[in-house]
């Protein structure tokens, strides 16, 4: 998948639980982003994958868990947190 920046990587949802991934990159629109911003979800941002299963995706953004829907965590671009943004 590719953002709008031209930057490839892989879905959020796509990511097993245990890693830990840096977003890059949003396909939604600027309400979706507005509000995973708001969640601490910012571009360059480090987020541990907590569990992946059918349904939710729990994530840790700066020792908070978040819960995310997996329609909403496929439109979340990351590449795994030792590479660069």
């Amino acid at each position: 998948m590719v953002n709008d920046l031209g930057k490839s990587g892989r879905p959020l949802a796509s990511v097993p639980p245990g890693q830990q991934v840096r977003i890059i990159g949003f396909s939604g629109g600027r309400m979706m982003r507005a509000r995973l911003m708001a969640m601490g979800l910012n571009l360059g941002q480090k987020v541990d994958i907590l569990q992946n299963n059918r349904g939710l995706i729990i994530v840790s953004v700066n020792g908070v868990r978040v819960a995310l829907g997996r329609g909403v965590s496929q439109k979340i671009l990351t590449v795994p947190a030792e590479l660069p943004a």
